[in-house]
């Protein structure tokens, strides 16, 4: 039987569009429901006793990043001369409390002040450190509290900061495009005061998690905003266009009645192998302190979808007793989250926290 060129092409199609709804890509729809809690520790930031001014000094890390070979953290608070707010340990020491890290010393990180999440660009050759931007005031003195670094991955003794220009040591200008993305209705134009915690970068795209908007630093409510601003590389260096807007305005509290209030956004990463940005809640009301872990795919952040809940294996919402302040992934599935406890005594197991150490937990999920 002679089969027709025109019914040939036909079938062909028919059979083509059945196997293309048969495969699926990894990561392509489904995305991470359950946590599990694998392990936690405690890191050792700096030698005990150590003080600034008379005053000892806590290590409350806020920010971490693994590039594969090594963690890297940043400390909220400033350090003594000759350490750095900015350090390093190897995965296998993490948990080794006779080892000291390793601490970055140039003069461009510690220019910075409250660091807050680090982040890297899905092609791996850029890593950024942001600080929080809530603080500002006139004359200048405050700016180190606006800044973001970023290097060319395994160069981290050469950072760049991020600015409007090319000669500027802090990233205060990008203060204004910031404020003018939050206004809203109380705060047309501009919005006065904003808290940056999250920090992350897609392709195209550096996001901005805003955990704190209002009047003033004592004057303020908790949100989960995520302002969105494009950018490229040229000659190794990161340029923001001027297209800043909200694209994220998430409530917590819609996804789950028994969650404490109020959360507000502590970290914001993205996972290119999933094409799905993972986020972090947090409370600190009273003394309690808390945390929780969420998940949405790239696209649905980008239409103000809600981020997900991840749960534990008993359908309950995975938390843990820390105030966790970033994540990264140490490998495909498990993640480490590192605790900012400010100087509550919280514990890991039967051991308590002491001011030079900073609480972590490994959540694997699935």
């Amino acid at each position: 039987m002679t089969i027709s060129p025109t019914r040939f092409t036909a079938v062909a199609l028919l059979l083509l569009a059945l196997a293309c709804q048969s495969i699926r890509l990894p990561f392509s729809h489904k995305l991470p429901t359950i946590g599990t809690i694998t392990g936690e520790g405690l890191l050792t930031c700096f030698a005990p006793g150590t003080a600034v001014d008379g005053k000892p000094v806590w290590c409350e890390a806020s920010a971490v990043w693994y590039d594969g070979n090594k963690l890297f953290f940043a400390n909220d608070k400033d350090m003594p001369a000759g350490q750095s707010s900015v350090f390093t340990k190897s995965l296998v020491s993490l948990a080794d409390s006779t080892r000291l890290p390793d601490y970055l010393p140039q003069a461009t990180f510690s220019n910075g002040t409250k660091y807050e999440d680090f982040a890297q660009t899905p092609d791996g050759k850029f890593v950024l450190l942001s600080t929080a931007f809530d603080r500002v005031k006139p004359g200048g003195s405050w700016d180190n509290y606006n800044t973001i670094l970023f290097w060319r991955k395994g160069d981290e003794q050469h950072p760049h900061v991020l600015t409007l220009g090319d000669s500027a040591r802090t990233s205060v200008s990008l203060r204004q495009p910031l404020a003018a993305a939050l206004a809203d209705s109380d705060y047309p134009g501009s919005l006065p005061y904003f808290k940056i915690e999250g920090l992350a970068a897609t392709e195209n795209k550096l996001l901005f998690g805003v955990r704190e908007a209002g009047k003033a630093y004592d004057n303020f409510r908790h949100v989960d905003k995520i302002v969105a601003v494009s950018y490229s590389v040229a000659n190794d260096r990161i340029r923001l266009s001027n297209d800043w807007k909200v694209v994220a305005d998430f409530k917590p509290e819609t996804a789950d009645q028994k969650l404490p209030r109020p959360l507000g956004l502590s970290s914001l990463e993205y996972d290119p192998a999933r094409q799905c940005f993972w986020l972090l809640t947090s409370l600190e009301s009273k003394g309690q302190v808390d945390a929780y872990l969420w998940v949405i795919s790239k696209n649905d952040l980008f239409a103000d979808k809600p981020f997900h809940l991840i749960r534990n294996a008993n359908g309950d919402p995975l938390h843990v007793n820390h105030k966790a302040e970033d994540l990264t992934f140490i490998d495909k599935d498990r993640l480490l989250l590192i605790h900012d406890d400010d100087r509550f005594p919280t514990l890991v197991g039967r051991r308590v926290r002491q001011a030079n150490q900073a609480a972590y937990t490994i959540v694997t999920v699935k």
